[in-house]
């Protein structure tokens, strides 16, 4: 277990998939490598995310004091610089390619793939089933079942990973 950087508290590790993060129960940062941007978009689904951006926002987090912030792998104090892949203004390592993002970043971040979700060419996503899901529609439809508006699947991974942190 690693401490936080920001409030002190101990961080929680997180792995979906290819993505490692760690996420503070406290102040809601989160941290995970800079080369793990595409996971935190291809690992986690859109209802996850989706969830996940509902859930912060609701606990409204104020951001931690990142004055005299360092890494929290390498103790090397972060500096103001742009967020490798967003370029957004934020506190970057100098020692490694590690995320440091306060709730406020977390946040944008989250909303920014929401807003414009990620088209993976390779995955194939629910449409294999939709003959499947067509027949159940049907059979649903003549016994007066009514279809849940939400796959309850979809929030599986939010669920098991990271609803654990906000309730």
């Amino acid at each position: 277990m690693s401490k936080c950087p920001f409030c002190g508290s101990e961080v929680a590790e997180v792995k979906i998939h290819h993505l490692d993060m760690r996420i503070c129960p406290k102040c809601y940062s989160t941290f995970f490598p800079c080369d793990q941007t595409m996971a935190l978009r291809c690992d986690i689904t859109d209802r996850s995310r989706e969830m996940w951006y509902n859930a912060l926002k609701a606990k409204n987090p104020q951001d931690p004091d990142m004055t005299n912030a360092c890494c929290i792998d390498h103790g090397e104090p972060l500096v103001d610089g742009k967020l490798p892949d967003y370029g957004i203004d934020g506190k970057v390592t100098t020692c490694c390619k590690m995320f440091h993002l306060p709730p406020s970043l977390v946040l944008q971040i989250l909303k920014r793939t929401l807003d414009a979700p990620f088209q993976n060419p390779n995955a194939h996503g629910k449409h294999h089933f939709f003959f499947i899901r067509w027949i159940d529609a049907l059979v649903s439809k003549m016994f007066g079942e009514k279809m849940p508006e939400v796959d309850p699947l979809d929030e599986l991974q939010y669920n098991l990973h990271l609803k654990k942190f906000f309730e």
